[in-house]
């Protein structure tokens, strides 16, 4: 059984969030090895299936990683074991293993449920093809690191065994091709275009609508032309790139060491002394704040209340250089990414300010889409005519 799928991976510091074959998979981006399965032989092995991402336990032998076995996303966050994250603003993405066995694993893990969904049984064994796109951080992409992060994925054959209780799923992996560009661009195609390639209407641009008054009828089409200076704020970097229409424009590539995490990072010795607890995982923290009903929620964000406004303080300098160099030619400011929705109360009233004595706009991206911009522009990327003139070109024999 054969599977083709298009894949837009955007592997954060914090969060991996995925568009595979249509379906998007929202992860805490950590796993851990570990020598045995969790679980006893009582479990049926369908049990497993619909929340399989949420207990996502694989054995991979790749050429691109240390095989082992691990436990993936939420279900390593939640058991104890020492975890594997990317240690933020350290960290080369393209070298590390993280990135690549959290791919593998939770493309497996799609391709079983997919195969189950149809078939109604579980296979032993599924082959998946795989076009991707994902990205690097504008600090840490260049041409040779792009191609280094592409051959870990484009270079060999993945075996990855998905685990359903006792019972395993033999799934191979092969990358048709797999194209990284510079983070924060692909989200052009997303203020344009949704998933059907219609230009993209809706309550993503309700704020926007009623602070310019640009009229009901707004929609994506309002950017093809636009030069936009984007403000995607991770956990560990928070990129500046400047596009108009669809072009990146390589002489304003600017990144900064600025995000959510180092305030995370900076708050948790006082969270964890709170909670009366040794240690904790940043993303634990993360997942905390993103919850205004967690118990710990009020002691959270007390102890990121300055971390959080020293960080806010560097980014608006930031965008204040951008600017500088750009002249101010600049239409439209778009601010996304994790970082940027618990940033907002502090940010948004200063980039406002900034916009209205400058005369651009500000668009300040809604929470429930805020994270998923860069998943959903590399989807869009990776179904595109662009990719596909790509994809011939690398493929042609030489």
């Amino acid at each position: 059984m054969g599977y083709h799928f298009y894949v837009g991976n955007d592997n954060g510091n914090s969060e991996h969030d995925m568009i595979i074959d249509g379906n998007t998979i929202v992860q805490p981006n950590v796993n851990c090895t570990v020598d045995a399965l969790p679980w006893s032989e009582d479990q049926a092995p369908e049990s497993f299936i619909k929340n399989l991402q949420d207990q996502l336990v694989v054995t991979i032998d790749s050429p691109a990683a240390r095989p082992g076995m691990y436990y993936v996303g939420k279900f390593a966050l939640e058991s104890g074991e020492i975890l594997d994250n990317l240690q933020i603003g350290i960290d080369l993405k393209c070298d590390m293993d993280l990135p690549v066995v959290n791919s593998l694993a939770q493309i497996a893990a799609v391709a079983v449920q997919k195969h189950y969904e149809e078939e109604k049984k579980i296979p032993e064994a599924i082959e998946v093809a795989v076009d991707m796109a994902t990205a690097l951080p504008v600090t840490q992409h260049t041409d040779e690191t792009s191609a280094k992060f592409e051959r870990r994925f484009m270079n060999g054959t993945h075996h990855v065994t998905v685990h359903l209780g006792i019972q395993r799923v033999a799934v191979k992996v092969t990358f048709a091709f797999a194209k990284v560009v510079p983070e924060a661009t692909p989200v052009i195609f997303t203020l344009q275009k949704d998933a059907e390639g219609n230009w993209r209407e809706g309550d993503i641009y309700q704020e926007f609508v009623d602070t310019y008054a640009v009229g009901k009828s707004f929609n994506g089409s309002f950017f093809k032309d636009k030069r936009i200076l984007h403000v995607d704020i991770g956990d560990g970097s928070t990129e500046y790139p400047i596009t108009e229409g669809n072009k990146f424009l390589r002489q304003f590539v600017y990144g900064t060491h600025h995000g959510a995490g180092y305030a995370i990072e900076e708050a948790l010795d006082d969270f964890n002394r709170l909670l009366h607890l040794p240690d904790s995982p940043r993303q634990f923290f993360s997942d905390v704040v993103k919850n205004p009903k967690h118990k710990y929620y009020a002691r959270a964000i007390k102890t990121l209340k300055r971390p959080l406004e020293s960080q806010v303080r560097q980014i608006v300098q930031n965008v204040k250089k951008q600017l500088t160099k750009a002249r101010n030619e600049i239409d439209v400011i778009t601010v996304y990414g994790g970082g940027s929705i618990l940033m907002r109360t502090l940010l948004y009233p200063q980039l406002k300010e900034l916009c209205d004595e400058r005369e651009m706009k500000l668009l300040y991206i809604p929470p429930q889409y805020a994270v998923q911009m860069n998943a959903m522009g590399l989807d869009a990327f990776v179904r595109g005519k662009i990719y596909e003139a790509l994809k011939s070109k690398a493929v042609q024999p030489a």
